[in-house]
């Protein structure tokens, strides 16, 4: 029996660290929530070799109309700028940023962002700013409740001075943003690749 214990709880110690959130690692520290006129705005440029203005541009308007339909969008999505001319592509997106789901605990908050895409031959930049978030546990009758990014996961806001990120406050905002916002420019870079 206790060489069952000891087999079952090594067995813990060595899933547990596999399943731990490393807020430290150097992707969510200092400089990984850029600001532009003190406005937190993720950008990225990507080459799509070979692709049309018109080609990617279809493409992303699909990948964008996804979201909008996805299982944890809300109900203020909507497409606010569609001009294959200019090559350009603009939404509003809530949807549900969950921070930890288990039997027990669902704890989210709803992250609202815009999502401008804009496009050129062989290219195009993707940009999320106008990012805010609505959190339940904050919810206080009669206060607005809406946090804004610049509030809650700057580097000025959830990093302290060791450069760590803050064991209270903005961290598990900013984790779960940066993670969200790599999901969504990697799944739009590769709706741009295999556009026809």
């Amino acid at each position: 029996m206790k060489h069952l214990f000891t087999t079952l709880f090594a067995c813990i110690m060595v899933i547990l660290p596999c399943h731990a959130q490393d807020y430290n690692s150097p992707k969510y520290l200092g400089g990984a929530v850029p600001t532009v006129n003190g406005f937190v705005v993720f950008s990225a440029q990507s080459e799509v070799p070979g692709r049309t203005k018109d080609e990617i541009f279809k493409a992303l308007e699909t990948y964008t109309k996804s979201l909008l339909q996805s299982e944890v969008s809300g109900t203020q999505c909507r497409i606010t700028e569609l001009t294959p001319e200019e090559g350009t592509i603009a939404a509003s997106i809530e949807e549900e940023l969950t921070f930890k789901r288990t039997n027990w605990v669902h704890d989210y908050a709803r992250f609202f962002y815009q999502l401008v895409f804009e496009i050129k031959d062989g290219e195009y930049t993707a940009t999320m700013r106008r990012i805010r978030y609505l959190y339940s546990p904050m919810d206080m009758t009669g206060i607005d409740n809406t946090m804004t990014a610049e509030d809650w996961i700057t580097d000025k806001e959830a990093i302290n001075r060791k450069g760590k990120l803050n064991k209270v406050g903005g961290r598990k905002f900013r984790y779960a943003t940066i993670n969200r916002k790599d999901e969504i420019f990697s799944q739009a870079l590769k709706a741009a690749q295999e556009a026809k």
